[in-house]
């Protein structure tokens, strides 16, 4: 079985481009048809189809099942889902995805239950699919299904009063340099004999207090510079509060590869946390046994894609 994503100027493209590729056989013997229906045999009726329903979304895909319950008399010349974000009925001059392998005989009956994969959806739309077949009395369609794309991440707004970090370097690294867009400046946890350093074993943390409950479901965060050091964040884990100062540990990473700046390292959570307090903490660096680390930036986010 095999899947297929055109669009409208695609299908009408398709009777040029000759019948090199049995994929694109169906289409052009539909497309064909269209425009001989004059020539048709009126004994034949357009087959029957239903749509199913819609799994799997994301913010770029979906899947919808559909089925053929009758081939009105005659071959199963082309079949599959089609679908739009406007507000109207989809149909194959759309989006459409293609299933079924084109035999002599048509598609055969053992293909006609099947799923199709919508790919190419923008994020957080609202979009209406149903499932089509032809054969050579023309097209038909099932039931209009909607649903909607999910939305992606939503990073959130951090400045430097929400933020406060465990421990604190007092001559480098400041925790502001953690929300200033420069990967030329770092945050550096205690790491030397200077007075007011208090230089405390791992794990050490950022905490955010948000002015009122958030979904976080992952973060991103740079490492200081472009070569591995030693005290690069490899472990973390997430800790949440109802009152800023009782934490409870919700989530915890395997160890991690981290990239060097520029490219970010992205972490996702099992799922969204919702809580106004939040720490991230690192429990490990690329030498096990440092008391510091150090980070570049760090961003979180709402992940649409995960479960709430």
């Amino acid at each position: 079985m095999k899947n297929q994503t055109m669009k409208k100027s695609d299908y009408l493209k398709i009777p040029k481009m000759g019948f090199k590729r049995s994929s694109f056989l169906l289409f052009a013997i539909v497309a064909m048809t269209f425009a001989t229906s004059c020539d048709k045999d009126e004994s034949v009726n357009l087959p029957e189809t239903t749509t199913g329903e819609v799994t799997d979304i994301t913010g770029q895909n979906a899947v919808v099942s559909g089925s053929v319950t009758s081939n009105g008399g005659s071959k199963i010349l082309a079949m599959g889902i089609c679908w739009t974000a406007k507000d109207v009925e989809p149909t194959v001059e759309d989006n459409f995805a293609a299933v079924g392998e084109f035999t002599p005989d048509g598609i055969l009956q053992e293909d006609w239950n099947y799923s199709a994969t919508l790919n190419g959806l923008a994020v957080k739309t609202a979009y209406k699919a149903r499932a089509y077949a032809a054969n050579e009395a023309g097209t038909s369609y099932g039931e209009t299904i909607s649903f909607t794309s999910k939305a992606g991440k939503t990073f959130h707004v951090l400045t430097a009063d929400m933020i406060d970090t465990y421990t604190q370097e007092v001559e480098e690294g400041p925790k502001e340099s953690l929300i200033d867009d420069d990967f030329d400046t770092y945050w550096h946890s205690a790491w030397s004999d200077e007075p007011g350093a208090e230089v405390m074993p791992l794990p050490h943390h950022i905490q955010i207090a948000f002015a009122e409950d958030k979904n976080i479901g992952g973060f991103q965060f740079w490492t200081r510079s472009t070569s591995n050091r030693s005290n690069d964040p490899v472990k973390f884990d997430v800790q949440t509060s109802t009152n800023g100062t009782d934490y409870t540990t919700v989530w915890t990473s395997e160890t991690i590869a981290t990239q060097p700046r520029p490219a970010d390292n992205t972490i996702s959570l099992d799922k969204n946390y919702s809580s106004k307090y939040f720490r991230i903490r690192v429990l490990d660096t690329r030498t096990t046994g440092l008391t510091h680390t150090t980070m570049s930036e760090i961003k979180v986010f709402d992940d649409g894609m995960l479960p709430y």
